[in-house]
């Protein structure tokens, strides 16, 4: 029991010391001016939230955080500055979470983390957004939507904020530890021990790794991790050094090896004096370490001490038992007399922790139906207010309505009217475009049919059964995507790939190509016209790569803009041929184009195609880009 209440007593300090830093993961604790030097300058408001605003989240005090928030926020929303209003939606959600408000908790994290999702170009406040969703639905007990959150803002860190994966790694050990996978658990613990180089930090990760061998009644295990610590010259700070001693003392003890623990109980002893950290329950035990050894006026000594600390700390627990160990050493030292009287000052001290601790959690108790009361009063008021502005409101509405009546039955039938003109023109010009995509879709089967027919003309069996097997795979996609105006990008560019290879196997090293799309694109959820793409490179195969002395290559390139994909096809062929340059633009070309000025209609955002012959450039074969506004899975 000795191991258990001294670990769970750290770990309880750690975490309360740490719970705010995980949820402010992207704001790491320094010390700042405490007033706002600037209140024009985004950096200060900011440093004024992190010195003035976090004491009253680590003194749980959230109401008069809120204060201090609402009063920053016309500074806020009129600076308009991405990072700053990002953190400060987090440090609402802090609030609302502290104050058991979930659901505005959730608000205003959801917006913090949409707003990082559209202008956050670093990541690391979508990161910030994800840790602090995944510690509000662990509050709510929801541990597998935490862990879906702490998962992500793990696997975004390791690609831009490395820094910050010590904390992401403490809070999914903490989630693991309610789900009960212990093998997770220990994989994130030593994975944040090894990575952070914070001492107090550090500390939590020891003494959750001694707490989780214990929990797995390996004892020994957890002797062994401490005393490889005391070989770690890489890393020493007095306070981890501290914590370390005197863990590793009373695991020892646990093994009925307290001769050889207590050394570090002492070394951690001299180390707290050193630090102001000592308290009555280290003390105490050390003396319980003398008492095991036998050496019972040392542990007298030791029991006074630990006594006189725990009641200037008002710690009642402490005092209970340093009681009943008296009780305990006086029995030993054959002063049974002396014994009865400390065990009955025992039960006396038990009794007054238990009354101490009832009249705790009633005054916790008291203070917040106090705390409900008022802010029901609060809420009755204000929706009585809310009542009577609507009651005025809706007035001045009828008396204007009498007044106007005439103009906005006008109005509305008006815009009535308009409104069904724009979805006839919608639905007219999506008909179009399946009516242009359905000419294109003809002439690639037609060609595509011909190759068929030639290997099968050739007796090249295997050859046709692969090529069949291909085009039976694009004439899939290409159907699922003909039912839809617009396809996922990922769709879209599997279809170009399976084309590709497809005319690979046609053209068997005659030309190679390579695809560049920018990162992440599976996962945007972005929204295309199908089948823009392919009748260029189709073009860049058929007519560029045909009778071409060297070995051709076509590069497909897509970068993406803010509403515009920009896409480059590029080939090093033949160009633009004098004979062909005077006849009319492919059939191709001009539906794309046209499908294109049609997309730049529904979306209100410019499309357009360049086609351009290096020759011009001092370059061999042909350039097609193109901007495609696109559209999003999820807007």
């Amino acid at each position: 029991m000795r191991l258990n209440s001294s670990l769970l007593k750290y770990f309880a300090c750690a975490a309360a010391r740490y719970a705010l830093a995980v949820m402010l993961l992207a704001m790491a604790a320094c010390t700042q001016p405490r007033a706002v030097r600037d209140p024009g300058s985004a950096d200060s408001i900011l440093a004024f939230m992190k010195s003035d605003v976090n004491p009253y989240f680590h003194d749980r005090r959230p109401a008069e955080a809120g204060r201090v928030l609402d009063s920053l926020y016309p500074i806020v929303q009129k600076l308009n500055n991405v990072g700053l209003t990002c953190s400060y939606l987090r440090f609402r959600g802090v609030q609302y979470i502290m104050e058991e408000k979930y659901d505005s908790a959730r608000a205003f994290l959801n917006e913090s983390m949409q707003l990082a999702r559209e202008k956050d170009s670093t990541g690391k406040h979508i990161i910030a957004a994800k840790i602090q969703l995944a510690d509000l639905l662990k509050e709510q007990h929801r541990y597998d939507s935490a862990l879906h959150y702490a998962r992500e803002a793990y696997y975004l860190a390791q690609k831009s904020d490395t820094n910050g994966l010590p904390i992401i790694c403490l809070r999914l050990s903490e989630i693991y530890m309610e789900i009960g996978d212990e093998a997770a658990i220990r994989k994130y613990l030593f994975e944040g021990f090894e990575r952070t180089q914070q001492p107090k930090l550090k500390t939590v990760f020891a003494n959750n790794i001694a707490k989780y061998y214990n929990d797995q009644n390996q004892p020994d295990s957890a002797i062994s991790f401490f005393k490889a610590m005391l070989n770690d010259t890489l890393f020493s700070n007095p306070y981890f050094d501290a914590v370390k001693y005197e863990n590793l003392g009373i695991l020892l003890g646990k093994q009925n090896k307290s001769a050889e623990g207590l050394p570090y109980q002492l070394k951690a002893l001299a180390l707290n004096k050193e630090l102001g950290t000592l308290d009555g329950q280290s003390v105490f035990g050390i003396a319980d370490t003398y008492y095991l050894l036998g050496r019972y006026n040392e542990a007298a000594a030791y029991l006074d001490t630990a006594y006189a600390m725990a009641k200037e700390a008002g710690d009642q627990a402490t005092i209970t038992s340093v009681w009943r160990k008296r009780a305990q050493n006086q029995a030993a030292r054959g002063q049974y007399r002396d014994a009865y009287t400390f065990m009955d000052s025992a039960y006396d001290a038990f009794g007054t922790e238990v009354d101490s601790s009832i009249a705790v959690q009633a005054r916790e108790l008291e203070t917040q139906y106090a705390v409900k009361a008022k802010d029901e009063e609060i809420e009755r008021l204000a929706f009585e207010n809310k009542v009577n502005r609507k009651i005025r409101q809706q007035q001045q509405v009828i008396i204007a309505s009498m007044v106007l009546g005439l103009v906005l039955i006008a109005a509305i039938g008006f815009l009535l009217y308009r409104r069904r003109k724009l979805e006839q023109q919608l639905r007219e010009t999506s008909l179009r475009q399946r009516l242009l995509r359905s000419q294109m879709e003809p002439h690639f089967i037609f060609n595509t049919l011909s190759v068929l027919q030639s290997f099968i003309r050739n007796d090249e069996r295997e050859k046709s059964i692969r090529y069949l097997n291909k085009f039976a795979k694009l004439v899939r996609i290409s159907l699922e995507n003909a039912r839809e105006s617009f396809v996922p990008l990922k769709d879209e560019v599997t279809a170009l790939e399976s084309y590709l290879s497809l005319q690979l196997m046609r053209f068997e090293g005659s030309f190679e190509y390579s695809l560049d799309i920018y990162e992440q694109y599976e996962e945007d959820g972005l929204l295309i016209p199908p089948m823009l793409l392919q009748p260029f490179v189709e073009n860049a195969i058929l007519h560029g790569m045909r009778r071409l002395e060297r070995k051709g290559v076509i590069s497909i390139r897509i970068e993406r803009g803010p509403h515009v994909l920009h896409c480059v096809i590029e080939d090093n062929g033949r160009g633009l041929q004098p004979e062909k340059q005077e006849e009319k633009t492919s059939l191709s070309t001009v539906i794309t184009q046209e499908r294109l000025s049609m997309l730049s209609k529904q979306t209100k955002r410019p499309a357009s195609l360049r086609i351009i012959d290096k020759k011009t450039e001092n370059g061999e074969g042909i350039r097609v880009e193109l901007d495609i506004p696109f559209r999003r899975d999820n807007p």
